[in-house]
């Protein structure tokens, strides 16, 4: 089998590649640039180029029995520029009808938790979980619309599953991720103070060993909960301690902090010509997300498995480490 991998050069995509060489396919990666770290000495057939450019993804599909689309913008600002959607959305569509043209047999959309409803936040959240409506962010409506576009093409006779990932970490985290950033900056004190709130985590491998085995494994047409297990960031930060020998305790700020922040963020990031330390919408995933997300369903028909928690915290960390992002 030979599959091509958009976003190859992301946390997840970096993941990938590596379950998907330790199997011994094929593969096909797709870079923007010239940041191949994902890849370094593994055998990786690399593509260079934009996913919103046709020829490039022709160039990517072509020859290949399945597709892992989980290139992605990732926003908690809002989508001002239309990125946000031009990517998950646009994108989505050109990958769909590449992926047609090229004869591909199964596409796996790689979507989001956050597709979902979160609340009620303390009731089991599965794959019957009501969609966001309208009124929900840039993001969480774009992961929305493009697992649509996807699921759209069976229609056209190629197998579509999508599935839903929670916030993933671990190691393989070359750019940093939001969340890999936020591990390093707790470990070197850029972050004195957290929000109470947390997330549901889970491992970049569990995760890349469940699309993996989407190739052969699970049913078009369906959609596959990817999570861990919710955690506070003061735990994160407990587990960090733990891993690092360091004492790490940051002060625990409530939500009713959070929101009083926010002009304050947003003024500070506008003179400094950044994106803000935090926005309304990561208050919210922070303190409203689902502490009940249910993956029985991928640990029944994609052989999903979790580790602990503090295992991955520990393996992130000695992965930052080890590649000089804590020095």
């Amino acid at each position: 089998m030979k599959v091509a991998i958009t976003g190859a050069a992301g946390h997840l995509g970096a993941a990938l590649l590596q379950e998907i060489c330790k199997r011994k396919l094929q593969v096909k990666g797709l870079f923007r640039d010239t940041d191949t770290r994902s890849c370094k000495g593994l055998p990786v057939e690399i593509v260079y180029g934009d996913m919103l450019q046709p020829d490039v993804l022709t160039s990517l599909f072509a020859d290949c029995d399945a597709v892992i689309h989980c290139a992605a913008v990732i926003s908690v600002n809002g989508d001002p520029t239309g990125i946000v959607h031009q990517t998950n959305v646009t994108g989505t569509q050109m990958a769909i009808d590449a992926a047609l043209n090229c004869g591909v047999k199964r596409f796996i959309h790689i979507s989001s938790i956050h597709a979902f409803q979160q609340q009620p936040s303390f009731e089991i959240l599965d794959e019957q979980r009501a969609p966001v409506t309208e009124k929900a962010f840039a993001y969480d409506r774009s992961k929305l619309e493009g697992q649509r576009v996807a699921l759209a093409a069976i229609n056209h006779g190629i197998e579509v599953l999508v599935l839903h990932p929670t916030s993933i970490i671990g190691p393989y985290d070359y750019k940093p991720s939001l969340m890999g950033q936020v591990i390093i900056d707790l470990y070197k004190g850029k972050l004195p103070f957290v929000f109470k709130g947390g997330f549901d985590f889970c491992d970049c491998r569990d995760v890349a060993h469940a699309i993996v085995n989407s190739l052969t494994l699970g049913r078009s047409g369906q959609a596959y909960l990817l999570g861990g297990k919710w955690h506070s960031l003061q735990q994160l930060a407990a587990f960090i301690s733990s891993a690092s020998s360091k004492k790490i305790n940051p002060i625990a700020l409530p939500k009713l902090a959070a929101i009083a922040g926010l002009p304050f963020v947003k003024l500070l990031a506008v003179i400094k010509h950044k994106d803000p330390l935090y926005s309304i919408e990561a208050v919210e995933a922070l303190f409203t997300g689902n502490r009940f997300i249910s993956s029985a369903k991928a640990v029944n028909e994609l052989q999903y498995a979790i580790r602990p928690f503090e295992q991955t915290v520990h393996d992130a960390f000695e992965w930052f480490n080890n590649n000089g992002y804590l020095d």
